[in-house]
């Protein structure tokens, strides 16, 4: 019998691993549980990965790729700004729902991983990127609204990603939050456009019509 491309196998193991944290959080879950979900041997998920951690850090990795991905596809129609608005806060608010439970199982890993110095590092790294692609993204979208960001695009990324996990918080706690409208409203004001626009937007302006 040919032997599993080792792509193949880190995938199988990655999906069942990510199964098993969506259910079970992340501290609850053991590599031997891994290795029963994926169909392997304890020795072949070793032979991928060197521990649960680094199971964890990949699927952080392979997440933020496909929302990336997910971000380009969806938001690349020709919209009406407040349109737009509407479909990126609605895209948002999907993700909140869709990540629930691997917030949940998140908040434990980097609580059981916060006092490995190496490991913060690691991850800080990985923060990093996932916010550069963020700002990249949502630059982007403010050219196609027509505005224009007049400080770094990576401070308005902090703000957006800041905002995504404080409101997945409120809808963990309480599912009937309307996230949609409170991202929409949100981005209304920071974006002085749609029904919101008279608020103050400071360090934001119009790009005039035309340019």
């Amino acid at each position: 019998m040919a032997r599993m491309p080792r792509k193949v196998t880190r995938s199988q193991i990655l999906d069942a691993a990510q199964r098993l944290f969506l259910t079970r959080g992340f501290n609850r879950v053991t590599i031997d549980d891994i290795a029963t979900r994926a169909g392997f041997t304890r020795g072949a998920v070793y032979s991928n990965f060197a521990n649960k951690v680094e199971i964890f850090i990949a699927l952080i990795d392979r997440r933020f790729d496909g929302q990336i991905t997910r971000f380009t596809h969806d938001l690349d129609s020709d919209y009406t700004v407040e349109e737009r608005v509407a479909a990126l806060a609605n895209w948002l608010a999907g993700e909140v729902a869709r990540s629930r439970e691997w917030s949940i199982a998140e908040i434990e890993f980097y609580a059981a991983t916060a006092s490995d110095p190496e490991l913060s590092l690691r991850l800080r790294e990985l923060h990093l990127a996932g916010r550069t692609a963020l700002a990249e993204f949502l630059s982007d979208q403010c050219i196609k609204l027509g505005v224009e960001l007049n400080h770094d695009p990576e401070d308005f990324a902090i703000i957006v990603n800041s905002l995504i996990r404080g409101l997945m918080i409120e809808w963990t706690i309480d599912l009937n939050t309307d996230i949609a409208r409170l991202f929409s409203l949100t981005f209304e004001r920071l974006l002085n456009v749609g029904p919101s626009s008279s608020a103050s937007t400071a360090g934001l302006t119009r790009t005039p019509e035309g340019t």
